[in-house]
């Protein structure tokens, strides 16, 4: 009997050990992905997709195209993945009144999502550093290939929580040959509390970097504070790791934004103005 309730209690451990081990979270995370909206209920041909991607892609630039065969190695990546998500069985994601409050869509764009059916979700996830910011490159670009396939008129940047009109998301792949840009891939929201708010930025999960969020701050600083927190921010993109301190020039003055341990893929930060002679 003894020996019995001791193997019972043996299985239950390893059990557990065996269980968290499972559940616990990779070291390095690396999640990008693009919402695109469409008017229909079909998929678009994954085939036609590359072709427009790889072989007729309509952002080339005196014959360069911005896909090249570093971006094409992903297309058969296992950690590259392409769904169709349908309205009527996830009516939830097409609800602009339940994204955040700094999600602010046009009335064209509500408009359009209203007319909406279906999404197709691009996105790349990894749980092992990243060689290169291929999957940075790529993704903007299967995700306009999608639209233009599938009749999309809106697409949602999920890790930049950014909802823009297909329109517009043509004119910043026109305007810029390399999406590598801090300024495209990373953003600073603000958000508000009962007294005050605080700062956090969007984007930086995309390169396997934790997301940081200010302190609780009043809502007069809070322009300043997301100024400092968007220069930090390109800082970190730039360098592809995670810095205990970083240094800011802004208006006129100079600031150290200190990064604490992440904790559940966020840093918190302390924004201190430093004193000069």
């Amino acid at each position: 009997m003894g020996v019995a309730i001791a193997f019972l209690v043996l299985a239950a451990v390893v059990g557990w050990v065996f269980l968290n081990r499972r559940q616990k979270e990779p070291a390095f995370l690396s999640t990008n992905e693009f919402w695109v909206y469409l008017p229909g209920t079909r998929m678009p041909d994954q085939n036609a997709v590359m072709t427009l991607v790889i072989g007729d892609n309509p952002y080339k630039v005196r014959g360069r195209n911005p896909v090249t065969p570093k971006e094409g190695l992903l297309l058969s990546d296992t950690r590259l993945h392409m769904a169709l998500v349908l309205r009527a069985r996830n009516p939830h994601v097409f609800r602009p009144d339940l994204f955040d409050e700094h999600v602010e869509p046009t009335a064209q764009i509500l408009e359009d999502l209203a007319g909406s059916e279906s999404l197709v979700k691009v996105r790349f996830i990894s749980e092992t550093p990243l060689k290169d910011r291929a999957s940075v490159q790529l993704l903007p670009h299967l995700a306009d290939a999608a639209a233009e396939l599938g009749g999309g008129k809106v697409v949602y940047d999920c890790m930049k929580e950014d909802l823009i009109s297909r329109a517009d998301f043509q004119e910043r792949l026109r305007a810029n040959f390399d999406q590598n840009q801090a300024d495209l891939q990373v953003r600073t929201v603000w958000r508000r509390a009962e007294r005050g708010g605080w700062a956090e930025t969007r984007g930086l999960r995309k390169i396997g970097l934790p997301e940081l969020a200010t302190e609780r701050m009043e809502s007069d600083e809070q322009v300043l504070v997301a100024e400092v927190l968007s220069s930090a921010a390109k800082k970190l993109w730039d360098a592809g790791q995670l810095l205990e301190a970083i240094d800011v020039d802004l208006f006129d003055d100079r600031f150290q934004v200190l990064v604490g341990k992440p904790k559940n893929r966020v840093a918190s930060v302390r924004i201190l103005r430093v004193q000069t002679a």
